[in-house]
């Protein structure tokens, strides 16, 4: 007899004493040993807010696929989670479809969606740019994301940083997606000339084109048409005139 059962029948005889809420909740996470267990234990939580979170958490611990389980949540808030948490497994399970089902009806819709496209970046950041796009695929038609191209290609440009690698505009070149990647590259461009600019204005004026910004003892980016534009047009907007280099 498990912890939460016991509690059950002591009730009904009226001996012994109930299991608070702290118990049940361990026994859901801890020793509950199937799903429908843990789900009882839960659901005999008297607090609201703790059964909701015990409820959904307990999805996490035994890394449940079925959408249904969603269904049993209390609470909006701690349902609009479980759908969050659920659609983020069934995208890292290739369950893209029912992920974004999932996504669509939470409130949180556009950030759920936007961390399917976050995690499609990072599975395929070894990729050539041309086969990483294909992803994009799944992404096509969501309502709550209809800028899920440039966002794909905004994260990728950042996570390309932070592994030290220079931004390159030929990379959106032929892409189906070209226009999305270029704009998101201008914006990536425009973010770091911002935050070197912040601690200094001046001398990020000063440096020529193309050397304002450095990753990893390398140039931020590649020069080219559009990292040119890009730079011409914040010197207009942040140097003073004539202390911009070229």
């Amino acid at each position: 007899m498990r912890p939460w059962q016991a509690g059950g029948v002591a009730l009904v005889l009226g001996c012994g004493t109930p299991p608070t809420d702290a118990e049940r909740y361990r026994a859901a996470l801890v020793s509950a040993p199937t799903f429908e267990a843990a789900q009882d234990a839960c659901a005999a939580i008297v607090d609201p807010a703790t059964r909701g979170d015990c409820q959904v958490t307990i999805t996490e611990r035994f890394e449940r696929l079925d959408p249904s389980d969603c269904d049993h949540v209390t609470g909006p808030v701690w349902l609009d989670e479980c759908r969050f948490l659920l659609a983020e497994r069934l995208g890292g399970a290739g369950r893209l479809d029912q992920a974004i089902e999932m996504c669509a009806q939470s409130r949180f819709r556009r950030y759920c969606a936007w961390h399917l496209v976050q995690d499609a970046v990072d599975a395929t950041l070894d990729l050539p740019a041309a086969e990483a796009e294909a992803v994009l695929l799944g992404f096509e038609n969501i309502p709550a994301l209809p800028d899920a191209s440039l966002q794909f290609w905004r994260i990728r440009w950042r996570e390309w940083a932070g592994h030290g690698r220079t931004a390159d505009e030929t990379t959106c070149r032929g892409l189906d997606s070209q226009r999305g990647c270029e704009e998101a590259l201008a914006r990536h461009v425009r973010q770091l000339l911002d935050a070197v600019a912040k601690t200094d204005l001046a001398g990020t004026c000063a440096r020529p084109r193309g050397e304002r910004v450095e990753n990893r003892g390398a140039a931020g980016w590649v020069m080219g048409p559009l990292t040119t534009a890009v730079e011409s047009e914040w010197e207009v907007q942040r140097c003073p005139r004539g202390e911009a280099g070229r």
